[in-house]
């Protein structure tokens, strides 16, 4: 579980650093074009699949029962999901994505209207990326932890 959660995290990161890189290319060579339309299209989904796998990880044993207590059937609590690292390093992971792709309809949204501004791409994405590794920080020194005592 805690492996499972660690390479999670380390897929992020790495994800994370892939992006950072070819931003910064795009930065140093300015020369590159950008098909905003396809740009627009396949964030949208992105960001639409990654809301909905959200959700599921999130709602995936949400700490409550349905209807047993209605019939009057005592039944235990179910452990929340989020209290597992590996749903919770897989729940940041989608985070991390779908903060990634709102990076992405953010600079498609800007080049669509304004294609001169086509350094909104590089920019989002350093923004953007700043804000994933901080949100998982705390994950990955949770993980740690745990191998550490192991």
């Amino acid at each position: 579980e805690i492996l499972g959660a660690l390479m999670s995290m380390i897929i992020v990161w790495m994800v994370t650093g892939v992006l950072t890189y070819l931003a910064c290319m795009r930065l140093l060579h300015l020369d590159y074009d950008i098909d905003a339309t396809v740009m627009l299209i396949t964030s949208a989904c992105a960001v639409l699949t990654n809301i909905l796998l959200s959700l599921i990880l999130h709602q995936t044993g949400h700490g409550h029962s349905h209807g047993a207590q209605a019939w009057g059937v005592s039944a235990p609590l179910e452990k929340p999901a989020l209290s597992n690292a590996s749903l919770r390093a897989a729940f940041v992971h989608t985070i991390g994505d779908l903060f990634q792709s709102i990076s992405v309809l953010i600079s498609a949204l800007i080049i669509f209207f304004k294609p001169q501004y086509k350094i909104a791409d590089p920019i989002c994405t350093f923004v953007f990326s700043i804000f994933v590794l901080t949100t998982t920080i705390t994950i990955l020194r949770d993980l740690l932890t745990v191998l550490m005592e192991g």
